[in-house]
């Protein structure tokens, strides 16, 4: 697997988005806030991310640009993680990360709060797994 980042990883559409929002599962993993939701459409890329900085927790819109940029590279860093989960599974899913902290992260703190939210977030998907009906012949 390749650590890229493109552009049909990110979570785009206002229909997804605002059915994402709309959805409760999510959980707090400090400093982000998670919402996922588990798709039933084919994607090329088992999970889209979309990515919060909310203006109201970091005034200076270089602050957010440069804490975007460093969870887009910590999440490119460790999402291989997430996707051998989600492909074991024979899943698809959309999350976003919600930055909630007022200062701005140093990279090797965001790159370890990164790698416990996956876990975390691969525990949470683990236990809202759909069954899947057995065949008995």
């Amino acid at each position: 697997m390749h650590n890229t980042f493109n552009k049909r990883e990110r979570l785009c559409g206002k229909k997804k988005i605002d059915a994402l929002f709309a959805q409760e599962n999510s959980f707090f993993s400090y400093p982000f806030v998670v919402r996922w939701q588990l798709n039933t459409d084919e994607q090329a890329y088992p999970a889209q991310i979309l990515i919060v900085v909310p203006k109201r927790k970091l005034r200076h819109a270089v602050d957010r640009n440069r804490t975007k940029r460093l969870i887009r590279e910590c999440y490119r860093m460790q999402k291989h993680r997430l996707y051998t989960f989600l492909s074991d599974n024979s899943l698809n899913m959309c999350f976003s990360l919600s930055y909630i902290d007022t200062k701005t992260p140093e990279f090797h703190m965001l790159m370890e709060k990164t790698t416990t939210m996956i876990e975390t977030l691969c525990q949470h998907v683990e236990k809202n797994i759909p069954p899947t009906p057995c065949s008995n012949s």
